[in-house]
């Protein structure tokens, strides 16, 4: 990550307010260590880019991952209303995303992206709704080739004929052991699937709900 933050004007939406809001209020309020402390991004003073070669970025190489941030927005006709009115909408909220993963990361799941780190937190006085949620998820980037879209699944048709059967393979052993360990997967698709061939692993990405009958195992195929 870079040492600047930069702020650009946004639209006039809601998406764009809760964005903007996230950035100027609580981007260093994730960073608690070594111990809380609150800032807010007055004004841009300087930035300095700092360059480096391709062998040297290794030597110093970060771990991708996905973020994920829920915060409560105000009913739809009240963004503009008082803060003390919007402050009464203010509610909890448990993503089941967090839920998921947290439960799958403590079984050992091998099958799906490990749960790196959550904080949950309120919106101060300035914000959207004042008290409301504000939660971020972190998780990680597993390997591999994603094997389709919401559109189509032309990555997994792309492979050669033996590695689609690799993956089918993989498929009958990976379903059922996330459905052992007490989920299955929202979208039943390509899209939620992403295949690492070096490991011959099978990755289901997510979204999950729980699974109805964990304790009754899957099978394929006919007796």
């Amino acid at each position: 990550m870079s040492g600047k933050t930069t702020i650009y004007p946004l639209p006039n939406t809601a998406s764009a307010k809760c964005l903007l809001y996230i950035l100027r209020t609580y981007y260093a309020r994730i960073l608690d260590q070594p111990v809380l402390s609150r800032w807010k991004i007055l004004e841009k003073l300087n930035e300095h880019d700092y360059q480096v070669n391709e062998e040297e970025n290794n030597e110093y190489r970060t771990q991708k991952v996905f973020m994920r941030i829920y915060i409560q927005i105000p009913h739809r006709k009240t963004e503009l209303d008082a803060m003390d009115t919007r402050s009464r909408q203010a509610t909890t909220y448990n993503p089941p995303e967090l839920i998921a993963y947290q439960d799958l990361t403590e079984k050992s799941s091998s099958n799906t992206p490990k749960f790196l780190g959550y904080k949950t937190d309120k919106q101060d006085h300035s914000g959207l709704v004042p008290g409301g949620f504000i939660i971020w998820l972190v998780w990680e980037i597993v390997p591999g080739l994603r094997l389709g879209d919401e559109n189509s699944a032309d990555p997994f048709w792309t492979l050669e004929s033996y590695e689609r059967e690799q993956v089918r393979l993989a498929f009958l052993t990976a379903l059922p052991k996330l459905h052992e360990n007490g989920w299955f997967p929202r979208v039943c698709g390509a899209s939620s699937l992403v295949w690492h061939q070096e490991t011959q692993t099978l990755y289901s990405i997510g979204p999950f709900e729980k699974a109805s009958n964990p304790e009754h195992p899957i099978t394929f195929g006919a007796n």
